[in-house]
């Protein structure tokens, strides 16, 4: 018997052998066809990532297989005892440049980005960006960001406050080293110049404005929930002027606002169409006018714009002005009642306007109640001065009482006019607060 056994066995050693190399390799394969096998695992954690606050269904598609899902997270939600100044910080990456990065916290200071009027009008310096319509906020160098209300208060760690800021950030691989300047694409992922592509930017809000539902959700904020964006605009202006002509900035009129250069106008306003903001500027168009007007004389309005900031978006725009001297003093203090500019006066000194002073204007600030929040308005006029480099020009005091009387006018225009922003944001009790020459 044992020599039989031994014998079968013996016929049997190459084929089991066989058998054995064939298994093996039928392993590598399907190891390398399925990747490192923790697609499952990694889908798992993306669900639960974040304090489940993540769009897992947006997300999903970049989730890879080769390796586990490396996550980083802190903040107030995950730990309600730690010390942290962000409600959620949170990194999740799958390798080859495929992750998300989300950062949340309670405003109890300024946004952390530039929200003056050129900013909302020609933002990233005007190499444009995108904006989701409804959302307040813009994609900038971090990724999307956005600023929420949360009416029933977040709890901060200095003190309670109603502001929610989010950003959110998603690579799907083919950002650059650098994560910005990728080549462009046909599925908009990424473009050149350090510019993202419009899925990208798509992908970013749509996390960011999930984020900020789930957390004001689980802060029974008693706001209603973001709406999710479905599409974004491109500002860059060499895209078709976007911007141009909108309804809301129709107030901008040569032909009604007195004291500006007659004939055509050119208007321009922000994307954003959010309750919490607005930007509209309008610009004698010296291409349109060309051989029906002539030239604008020199103090004759050419340009001029307005802008509106409720909340903390108001007090932020108010305190980046004043850090350059460009707001009236302390007219911004809730206690006091600063009497209102004296538009009419004539009694004013000459002055000189320098060509280092960059452009020349007048400012006008006003404050409201918009929507039941603060709310501050700035409005500019911007006179036709032809200076060459070193030159300075001299401004009468008839000259400067005009520049006055036109701010004062385009005020009350934006303030009044029946498609601006502040009708819809049903702005009330208005206090002019002063004027500031931004010529020194």
């Amino acid at each position: 018997m044992r020599g039989l056994w031994g014998r079968v066995w013996q016929r049997r050693t190459p084929f089991v052998v066989l058998m054995a190399v064939v298994g093996i390799a039928g392993a590598v394969l399907v190891t390398r066809d399925t990747g490192g096998g923790h697609l499952a695992a990694n889908r798992a954690q993306l669900r639960k990532a974040c304090d489940g606050t993540l769009p897992y269904r947006d997300l999903e598609r970049l989730v890879r297989d080769e390796r586990p899902g490396e996550l980083g997270q802190h903040g107030t939600v995950l730990a309600p005892g730690q010390q942290s100044r962000s409600l959620l910080d949170c990194s999740l990456s799958w390798g080859d440049g495929h992750g998300v990065t989300v950062h949340a916290e309670a405003l109890v200071s300024d946004v952390p980005q530039p929200v003056r009027t050129r900013d909302l009008l020609e933002p990233a310096g005007g190499h444009g960006t995108f904006v989701a319509p409804g959302t307040t906020g813009q994609y900038g160098k971090w990724g999307a960001w956005l600023v929420a209300d949360c009416l029933g208060g977040l709890g901060g760690r200095v003190r309670p406050t109603t502001d929610l800021y989010v950003t959110a950030r998603v690579t799907d691989g083919t950002d650059g080293a650098d994560g910005a300047d990728g080549a462009d694409r046909t599925d908009g992922s990424t473009a050149a110049r350090g510019k993202p592509g419009r899925a990208t930017a798509l992908l970013g809000f749509r996390t960011a404005v999930h984020v900020a539902n789930a957390l004001t959700k689980a802060q029974h904020c008693g706001s209603g929930p973001l709406m999710t964006p479905t599409a974004v605009l491109d500002t860059d202006e060499t895209h078709g002027a976007p911007g141009r002509g909108l309804r809301k900035c129709e107030w901008i009129d040569g032909s009604s606002l007195p004291g500006v250069a007659s004939g055509t106008w050119t208007t321009l306003g922000d994307l954003q169409e959010s309750t919490g903001l607005s930007a509209c500027a309008g610009e004698w168009d010296a291409e349109k006018n060309a051989g029906e007007r002539p030239h604008p004389k020199e103090w004759q309005i050419t340009e001029v714009d307005a802008a509106s900031w409720s909340g903390v978006l108001g007090r932020s725009a108010y305190n980046s002005y004043e850090r350059e001297g460009h707001v009236p003093g302390w007219g911004a203090q809730q206690d006091k009642r600063p009497s209102e500019a004296d538009a009419g006066s004539d009694t004013r000194q000459e002055d000189r306007v320098s060509a280092y002073s960059g452009r020349p204007q007048l400012a006008l600030w006003a404050r409201s109640v918009c929507g039941g929040r603060t709310t501050y308005h700035r409005v500019a006029v911007f006179p036709e001065i032809r200076l060459e480099d070193g030159e300075t020009a001299v401004i009468s005091g008839k000259d400067r009482a005009r520049l006055s009387t036109a701010a004062r006018t385009v005020l009350d225009r934006y303030l009044d006019a029946e498609d601006g922003w502040p009708a819809s944001a049903d702005c009330r009790d208005t206090t002019v607060l002063g004027e500031v020459e931004q010529w020194h």
